[in-house]
């Protein structure tokens, strides 16, 4: 009965520890056609990259916090923010940062993928992969349509730098991308290889293109609410120490949701065009001036 109550979300959100030795509950959002959700795994046998790092980070945190989930129809970015304002259903989230996330928010100012979110690189169809080959410079990338979900803050970035974007849901974009509805579907270094093992069962006709590589500067926040800023300070101190003592950067590189990008993709044999991210605040251009792998 007690874990029944953790995963639909009815302990009290406010619930504060007294100690660094009591309980503390630390829920998460998770998407209701998981496995887990489907009851097909257990929680402790449930493998994402962000839940896997937050669970190393409370437990080197110091403090006796635990994750547990709350299963539902994952929200959109855009819902996720008054949601978590709320702290009614859950206490953190991960996506990435934009001045009124940080402002509406608590950030957690590590980037949880040590900075590789915004360097880009592209699934296309295979029948624009000749084309793209002949690209040389950022002009010619413009004149190219991009896919992107709803509400995520890369739609600003780049429609700010003169790219022509598409919006739709994540379930759906690389089907999208498969139809021609778009031309480019930009996704993280960190992602790429390990979404398209799974995208390209639904899409057959996308490739991942290894040579050119778009970035901009966007890290990937943990965030909790303004109502809970000593959970904002339990879940820094344990990936600053994850990060100081190098756990954090071999679970990047070996975690199998992220490894497939190290080790398929030459961080070294990318021609990387860069754009500007003007709604980066100065909290976070000296969080990745501190912890990221590339710039």
């Amino acid at each position: 009965m007690i874990f029944t109550a953790y995963l639909f979300g009815s302990i009290p959100a406010h619930a504060q520890s007294a100690s660094t030795n009591d309980p503390r509950v630390v829920r998460i959002p998770m998407d209701t056609p998981s496995e887990f959700c489907r009851g097909e795994i257990t929680w402790e046998a449930h493998r994402e990259y962000h839940i896997d790092l937050l669970r190393l980070a409370l437990r080197l945190s110091g403090h006796n916090a635990t994750l547990v989930p709350v299963c539902m129809d994952y929200p959109t970015e855009d819902r996720r923010i008054p949601m978590l304002e709320a702290a009614d259903q859950f206490d953190t989230v991960f996506f990435g940062t934009n001045a009124e996330r940080e402002e509406r928010l608590l950030a957690v100012y590590i980037p949880i993928y040590l900075g590789t979110t915004g360097l880009r690189l592209f699934m296309l169809h295979k029948d624009l992969k000749e084309p793209f080959s002949q690209i040389e410079t950022i002009d010619d990338l413009r004149k190219l349509s991009m896919g992107q979900g709803l509400g995520w803050p890369d739609n600003e970035i780049l429609i700010d730098n003169g790219f022509d974007v598409v919006s739709g849901r994540y379930r759906t974009l690389h089907r999208m991308l498969d139809a021609r509805r778009f031309d480019l579907y930009p996704r993280a270094y960190w992602q790429i290889a390990g979404e398209w093992n799974w995208m390209k069962w639904e899409a057959p006709g996308i490739e991942i293109a290894k040579k050119t590589a778009l970035y901009y500067p966007q890290p990937i926040y943990f965030f909790v609410s303004p109502q809970n800023p000593d959970l904002r300070d339990i879940i820094e101190t344990g990936l600053k120490r994850a990060f100081s003592n190098g756990m954090m950067l071999d679970l990047l590189k070996t975690h199998r949701d992220t490894a497939p990008s190290f080790s398929q993709i030459d961080l070294h044999n990318l021609k990387v065009m860069r754009i500007e991210n003007k709604h980066l605040s100065d909290r976070s251009r000296k969080a990745m001036a501190q912890y990221s792998l590339f710039d």
